[in-house]
């Protein structure tokens, strides 16, 4: 009897935790795959810039890359470089260029998607130090700006 009572407590023990599995990984993939359509509908809304688009734009925060990454792969297949005017967004199209705008100073940089980062919650932008230095925000971490894209078409 105490026998059957342990297989049965066991039986209920696994029953409980796949049934608690359940109820906490169904929520995970629904919401996975809201971001996934949420990401292909913001890739789809890339628009060419106008006059009204380049007044509005998307105001978010900028970033700038870290010195290890140089010589580094991008998403593109792009090596890294510093020097060049590149950034990483996590739903434009690669090859899209941008401009974006420092809202402390009003300067201004063209830049080319070539790699993804992660997103977030607000608007975010990865830029080159070399695109970082033409805004002038090398001694800060992170900038209020204003991103705007201008094109979608590839080039590297």
């Amino acid at each position: 009897m105490t026998l059957a009572n342990s297989i049965g407590k066991r039986i209920l023990l696994t029953f409980v935790c796949h049934l608690a599995l359940l109820v906490s990984v169904l929520p995970l993939q629904a919401e996975d795959q809201a971001t996934a359509e949420e990401k292909t509908v913001e890739a789809k809304q890339v628009k060419i810039s106008s006059v009204e688009d380049e007044q509005a734009g998307v105001l978010g925060i900028a970033r700038y890359y870290a010195k290890r990454y140089k010589g580094r792969k991008t998403s593109s297949g792009v090596i890294y470089d510093p020097q060049k005017l590149t950034a990483a967004h996590p739903t434009l199209p690669l090859g899209t260029r941008v401009k974006v705008v420092n809202l402390t100073n009003n300067r201004s940089v063209i830049v080319t998607v070539n790699d993804r980062c992660r997103k977030y919650k607000t608007p975010f932008i990865d830029l080159s130090r070399q695109a970082a230095h033409q805004l002038d925000f090398l001694r800060q971490a992170k900038i209020k700006v204003r991103i705007i894209p201008l094109e979608s078409k590839i080039r590297y």
